[in-house]
């Protein structure tokens, strides 16, 4: 019995052998899969990465206010200060026959005033000027029987500190004869020979004659008529008078946006100030008669609106350190605009600002005070500062950036399966339309990743500031084409379209940020 079992274990040991045998053979190798997520591209975007950090204020309570603080126009008063086109008429004519003898010469210094009293100008006494540009026409009619020579000087016009305007010419009998010559530079001293006079300007005459002697009748003469061309003053001292200025309407270009590439753009309440830059020695009431903001792409215009418009806005005189020395101490004053409609003027994303203004000088009065100055290149200027703090509104601002991608290397040919994820934080009050591309090493595109994308803002609070960022995810599936593009990129562009949240003002603060992740989820499959 023993033995009749024994031998069934034995049968049934070897039959369990050879099935196990049988099993092991046919078996295939193991293999599992395993879920890999792999960075492959990480930024973050600040605040000041799509607004330029100079137009930005970071507040005690963390809040980001909007500064502008822009150049509206310079007051260029060159009418300020003009001169004369006729200097004077000197003549030549005796009273009964004479002879003049061989070199015998004929010479005259002397004093001529000015005449502002023609232009309007009274009460101008003007003590030195210095010649920016223009010319002096030298009219001569020599009606005496023969050629002369003539020299005329201006003693006191002097360049260089001791050349001395002086010209001469021999000027043909019986003819007219003119010539102009470049008064750049010349500085004129303008109270008279004896320093005891204002705008009066000393004169020199000389008529040579040659080696016969020459006859000279009463119905003879010699006429000089002397003009000023298109004078432009550099610099002058002395009193303007008390006059009334109307300057424009005139243009000038307004560049604010210029560092916003953006669509539209408004701001819901501003804190503005109107800053006067007087670098004129002369008091002024400045009166604002229009201010109109220009967008010239658009035809929308728009002006300000405020009771400051049409009132007199008193500017103090600015004070040089010494006569003539270029140094000034300008004399600034700042006018309270917040209640106005800037904000209307912001919104149209104006390009050019148009002025029309009166500028009444010497309001005080005081003619023996003798220390006004003018420099062309030193004029009154006009600035806005803005302060934006409760609230933006932005349409379609633009901005980009690319970073490094981090696929290189990767091995995915033993990826069974898998997505790209791309994942956006936004802690903007802002939403996003966003483009992704891949490049090569050459900024090459090779692969769309995302094309309009929508990325929700933060969550507001009552007050349109962030209480909460939102996360945006998108699925990319992989595929074999996207897998060699994986591997292959050097780089990751993207492009951003920013728009204030449901298109309300929006408080920013300076910790808004988004961040932007793409991570590859991709289902490896493992074998042994």
């Amino acid at each position: 019995m023993f033995m009749l079992n024994a031998t069934k274990n034995i049968l049934l040991f070897f039959s369990l052998s050879m099935l196990i045998y049988g099993c092991q053979k046919n078996r295939p190798e193991p293999s599992w899969e395993v879920e890999v997520l792999s960075p492959l591209m990480l930024d973050t975007v600040f605040l000041t990465d799509v607004i330029s950090d100079t137009l930005i204020n970071i507040n005690p309570d963390h809040t980001v206010s909007f500064v502008f603080s822009e150049k509206l126009y310079d007051v260029n008063v060159d009418s300020l200060v003009q001169l004369p086109d006729t200097i004077f008429s000197w003549s030549f004519k005796v009273p009964v026959e004479i002879t003049i003898p061989p070199e015998g010469t004929i010479i005259e210094n002397f004093d001529w005033p000015l005449d502002f009293a023609s232009m309007g100008l009274g009460d101008v006494k003007m003590e030195s000027a210095l010649i920016r540009s223009g010319k002096l026409r030298f009219e001569v009619l020599n009606a005496l029987s023969k050629d002369i020579l003539c020299e005329f000087g201006i003693n006191s016009a002097i360049k260089n500190e001791t050349d001395t305007f002086l010209v001469s010419e021999v000027v043909p009998h019986g003819q007219l004869t003119f010539e102009e010559f470049d008064l750049s530079e010349y500085r004129l001293n303008m109270v008279g020979l004896e320093d005891s006079v204002y705008n009066t300007l000393n004169y020199f005459v000389g008529l040579y004659n040659d080696d016969q002697s020459l006859l000279v009748e009463p119905s003879d003469s010699f006429i000089v008529n002397i003009r000023f061309i298109d004078i432009v003053v550099d610099y002058a001292k002395g009193y303007f008078g008390q006059n009334t200025f109307g300057l424009g309407p005139d243009e000038y270009p307004f560049s604010l946006f210029d560092d916003l590439d953006v669509a539209g753009f408004s701001i819901e309440e501003a804190d503005v100030q109107l800053k006067i830059k007087n670098q004129y020695g002369i008091e002024a009431d400045f009166i604002i008669k229009e201010l109109k903001a220009i967008n010239s792409q658009t035809g929308e215009e728009a002006s300000l609106e405020s009771p400051m418009v049409d009132s007199a806005l008193y500017i103090d005189r600015a004070f040089e350190i010494s006569p003539g020395s270029g140094i000034i101490e300008a004399s600034v004053h700042t006018f309270d605009f917040s209640q106005s409609n800037f904000g209307e003027l912001f919104s149209i994303m104006p390009d050019n600002i148009s002025y029309t203004l009166e500028v009444n000088t010497n309001v005080f009065g005081d003619t023996n005070d003798i220390t006004n100055f003018f420099y062309y290149d030193a004029p009154i200027q006009v600035f806005i500062d803005a302060d934006v703090s409760k609230g933006v509104m932005i349409d379609d601002m633009f901005a980009q950036n690319r970073v490094e991608w981090n696929g290189q290397g990767l091995k995915l040919d033993k990826v069974k399966s898998g997505d790209l994820v791309l994942v956006f934080t936004n802690g903007f009050p802002f939403t996003f339309s966003l483009n992704m591309y891949l490049e090569d090493e050459n900024l090459e595109v090779v692969e769309v990743l995302i094309l309009d994308a929508f990325i929700e803002s933060g969550t507001l609070n009552a007050e349109n500031a962030v209480d909460e960022a939102v996360e945006t995810r998108i699925i990319q599936p992989l595929t074999e084409s996207l897998k060699q593009v994986i591997r292959e990129a050097e780089y990751v562009t993207y492009e951003i379209l920013i728009n204030s949240a449901d298109n309300q003002h929006v408080k920013i603060y300076s910790d808004n940020s988004m961040s932007l992740k793409v991570i590859g989820d991709f289902q490896y499959l493992i074998e042994q």
